[in-house]
């Protein structure tokens, strides 16, 4: 008898190397502002740790929303801390990646790994693309009409991913 239990399988590289770098996302857009927390705001930085871990593994890991809660630490702590236009830039993109990778199916075969990473990239380049039109409006002084924020909301409506309606086999 071979001493690996049959139950458990070993985790797949491509699955392994997404969760590292998901990780390493997190992990960065937690800590990119946690140096200008103050006060009891500083707490924010083991809470969001730990949502992406948990993010990661554990029971947990399956439900969308601790992702979520985790991104969300990483905005409380970009607006308490109001960093400068590059930082804020930097602070979207690791939110970006984190918020692609923490959705991708688990215990995928290498080449299914590919493809979806290659399904993704339009949303990475319209993310740098985005956040390189915002770091380019903030640094020019406009004055705010009302126009720019109606544009601004309608960016953001027209980012939410949309999933392709689900095929259904006739009876």
């Amino acid at each position: 008898m071979s001493s690996v239990d049959r139950g458990t399988r070993q985790p797949r590289l491509g699955d392994v190397i997404t969760r590292v770098v998901t990780g390493c996302l997190g992990a960065g857009m937690i800590l990119l502002p946690a140096r200008h927390l103050t006060g009891h705001f500083r707490a924010l930085v083991p809470l969001g740790l730990v949502l992406v871990a948990v993010s990661l593994a554990g029971p947990l890991a399956r439900w969308r929303m601790v992702g979520t809660l985790a991104a969300a630490t990483a905005v409380t702590e970009s607006a308490r801390t109001r960093p400068d236009l590059a930082v804020l830039a930097w602070e979207g993109l690791l939110i970006l990646g984190y918020l692609l990778l923490v959705d991708a199916p688990r215990a995928m075969p290498g080449t299914v790994t590919a493809r979806w990473l290659w399904r993704q990239l339009p949303l990475a380049v319209w993310g740098v693309f985005t956040a390189a039109i915002v770091l380019l409006m903030l640094a020019i002084p406009v004055p705010v009409s009302a126009w720019l924020l109606v544009a601004g909301a309608g960016a953001a409506v027209a980012a939410l991913p949309r999933r392709p309606p689900e095929s259904r086999e006739p009876r």
